[in-house]
């Protein structure tokens, strides 16, 4: 099969559907490992993680025919998966109301067994507000540049970059204190 670039590929892609997959296939290939890491990275679990993701090809393929390059490809299919992520954690909290407080209560946050410097970081990672986490995953795990990233978190360009700032100020200063 040729190579083609992304536009190509989009642009071959929205003639073909709905019959022809093919090009579909080779346009999202690159992204998956990245989506897969994403999702997992958000939701915490792998089997939510691949939902999301399954979730996310399917809408993006339903959907592909109305996507303009208003963002690139990259940014949009994000978008679509992180708001499959954040439906994913909407429908995990109706599940645990439905749990009687002992279950909520047996919840208990996993520390790291040693000091060891990833699960450290980890777990510090992991104790951020969504929104800074999702900011900090979308810049060192997709490669996204902050406009991208405003655009996918919806906020404005400035309040990504300051949130950025502050957690990296947090971690450094967190980190040369766990040392």
């Amino acid at each position: 099969m040729s190579s083609f670039n992304e536009r190509q590929l989009v642009a071959l892609v929205q003639e073909s559907l709905p019959y022809d997959t093919r090009y579909f296939q080779q346009l999202i290939t690159p992204y998956l490992p990245k989506l897969k890491g994403y999702c997992v990275k958000v939701l915490g679990n792998q089997p939510d993680a691949e939902e999301a993701v399954q979730e996310t090809i399917i809408k993006a393929l339903t959907n592909l025919n109305g996507f303009k390059w208003l963002v690139s490809f990259q940014s949009w299919l994000f978008k679509i998966a992180h708001n499959e992520c954040i439906n994913k954690i909407r429908e995990r909290r109706w599940d645990i109301m439905q749990y009687d407080d002992d279950y909520l209560d047996s919840l208990e946050a996993e520390q790291p067994a040693e000091n060891d410097i990833n699960l450290v970081l980890a777990n510090m990672i992991d104790s951020l507000s969504f929104d800074d986490r999702n900011i900090m995953l979308l810049r060192y795990r997709t490669g996204l540049d902050f406009q991208e990233i405003a655009d996918i978190c919806e906020m404005k360009l400035s309040a990504v970059k300051m949130r950025h700032k502050r957690v990296l100020e947090y971690l450094t200063t967190h980190m040369s204190s766990e040392q």
